[in-house]
């Protein structure tokens, strides 16, 4: 090993991340699975949300959840019990191994806080629905 650094007294010394192994490789989660379709969700507004704030209104998102993938729309800032969220487009990836596991897609509303989010409203989309007409509005 070469002598990276000459400290006092003439010893030598390697830094400590020199030692360390190296990362494992990014590998891509999907590499290698058969791709079916694409999931595309347009969140567009809340309607009649429980108040969560005591003080002030609150700061709506939603969270997706669909097998093992979760994803989430944008805050909207001061949305109160009617946000709304513009141009906000969710897109997952679906995959026919993960087909059997992806039928309900879990939407769960959450007000943005700074110590913890606090839970608003949730519900299950049957995705069958989808799975065979190619589109569903969730009216």
């Amino acid at each position: 090993m070469h002598k990276l650094f000459h400290g006092h007294g003439g010893r030598s010394h390697t830094p400590s991340h020199v030692n360390k192994p190296l990362p494992e490789p990014l590998v891509d989660p999907d590499e290698g699975k058969t791709p079916i379709g694409e999931l595309v969700i347009v969140p567009i507004q809340g309607r009649d949300l429980p108040n969560r704030e005591r003080f002030g209104k609150q700061d709506p998102f939603i969270l997706f959840k669909l097998g093992n993938v979760s994803k989430r729309s944008s805050t909207d800032v001061r949305g109160g019990q009617r946000p709304r969220w513009k141009d906000d487009q969710i897109n997952i990836r679906m995959y026919e191994s993960d087909a059997k596991d992806a039928t309900s897609l879990y939407v769960t509303c959450l007000d943005e806080d700074h110590q913890k989010n606090d839970f608003i409203g949730d519900c299950v989309v049957n995705l069958a629905k989808v799975l065979d007409y190619g589109e569903h509005d969730g009216e």
